[in-house]
């Protein structure tokens, strides 16, 4: 009986021991893990034995490294063909162009931006500073399968037939037998109306078999894609809305523009040119005591021009798609005028962002105090939108779909 006392008192003397061992290991464990991370890092650069010479040398190569990362990982970024209509000096069609080029880039890729270059150049530039510009000198046919990871179709009007170069443009005809993943991003038809014929769709609707997804930026043209073409389009945002406004800040930054500090104008970006609009110009300008700025549809008209005049303007009066764009995105009280024709871009807007009340055909009263009126855009909506758009972009660039 006391031997068999002796072993227990024995073994629970060992337990308590053990228990005391492992209570004075968690301490040290603790206190260790309880070091300030700054000293961990000293210690494991050894910055704290390190004379300030050898420390700031340790820095500029870490900085290095880091640079040399970037440098790789552009080098082994996928690279993406963007195929988009014409490079000309259309003010929407570049913006969008450069934007898409930015968000491809933030997304990890390399962008490129293709098309067949018109002789009216001065945006050109822009673009040619901007992005990594490819110009098409006869044929789509000068571009080859190896040259791109991912052939996209961008915004704007791929979907209307210009020229002879809408099959490779907005179908990208020219990799029917390629194994290049494809996709469509933001298309539109410029028009109201279904303008194609049997044939033209059958071409359409064979070409659309590699594609592992289609976009449109009009919400009334999904219906008719979906029924002449038996396939739904997703619609996203037209690619100016993608990025941070900090990015058309800075092509500004160092624009020096004639406006008098705290001048208050009217913005009028006129793109058909019409009298009847400037006359509305005019008028709202002497009815609001504001001046006003004519958007010249000439050498004047370069991207910073166009830019830097919007942004610092009090409100907009304008017949564009992109006017109207930009005029939501920097918040500007504006009057958008829309043609029979081209009803459906300006709708999608109106609807979307509730600002059908500024949205007008030309023979239409128009309310100008509507330009002195504050904007009231959900621009939580428009970050929601903006995500949405982009998961497309993500899940798109990732597929290796091609028919």
């Amino acid at each position: 009986m006391k031997k068999m006392l002796k072993n227990n008192l024995r073994k629970i003397t060992v337990q308590k021991n053990k228990q005391k061992r492992m209570k004075k290991m968690n301490r040290k464990i603790k206190r260790k893990i309880s070091v300030k991370p700054k000293k961990i890092f000293n210690k494991l650069l050894f910055f704290d034995k390190l004379p300030f010479f050898e420390k700031s040398l340790l820095i500029i190569l870490l900085a290095f490294m880091i640079i040399y990362l970037f440098y790789l990982r552009d080098q082994f970024a996928l690279k993406v063909g963007v195929v988009g209509v014409r490079h000309e000096t259309n003010i929407g069609n570049n913006l969008l162009k450069y934007a898409i080029s930015v968000k491809l880039k933030e997304l990890g890729y390399k962008p490129y931006i293709i098309g067949i270059l018109l002789k009216r150049l001065n945006n050109v530039e822009f673009i040619n500073r901007t992005t990594n510009l490819v110009v098409i000198k006869k044929s789509f046919s000068e571009i080859k399968e190896d040259d791109y990871d991912i052939l996209m179709v961008n915004s704007d009007q791929t979907w209307r037939k210009f020229d002879q170069y809408f099959y490779d443009q907005g179908f990208l005809k020219f990799a029917e037998n390629w194994t290049t993943p494809r996709f469509v991003y933001a298309a539109s038809f410029g028009k109201d109306f279904w303008p194609y014929s049997k044939e033209e769709e059958n071409i359409m609707k064979n070409l659309l078999t590699k594609f592992s997804g289609i976009s449109f930026r009009e919400k009334e043209s999904i219906d008719m894609v979906k029924e002449h073409l038996g396939v739904t389009p997703e619609f996203v945002l037209d690619p100016t809305f993608l990025i941070e406004k900090k990015y058309y800040l800075n092509i500004i930054k160092n624009f020096k523009g004639n406006i008098m500090k705290d001048s208050k104008y009217i913005f009028c970006y006129n793109i058909a040119g019409s009298k009847k609009i400037f006359n509305l110009l005019i008028k709202a300008s002497q009815k609001l005591n504001f001046e006003f700025y004519h958007f010249p549809l000439n050498n004047g008209s370069s991207i910073e021009n166009f830019l830097y005049y919007l942004i610092n303007s009090q409100a907009v009066l304008t017949d564009s798609y992109h006017g109207t764009v930009f005029s939501i995105l920097f918040n500007k009280p504006f009057i958008s005028i829309y043609s029979e024709k081209r009803i459906s871009r300006f709708k999608t807007l109106g609807n979307l962002f509730h600002v059908n009340e500024r949205v007008f055909l030309l023979k239409d009263e128009i309310d100008l105090d509507l330009l002195i009126k504050p904007l009231n855009i959900d621009y939580e909506l428009l970050e929601k939108e903006k995500r949405r758009s982009i998961d497309f972009l993500k899940k798109n660039l990732k597929s290796k779909f091609n028919g």
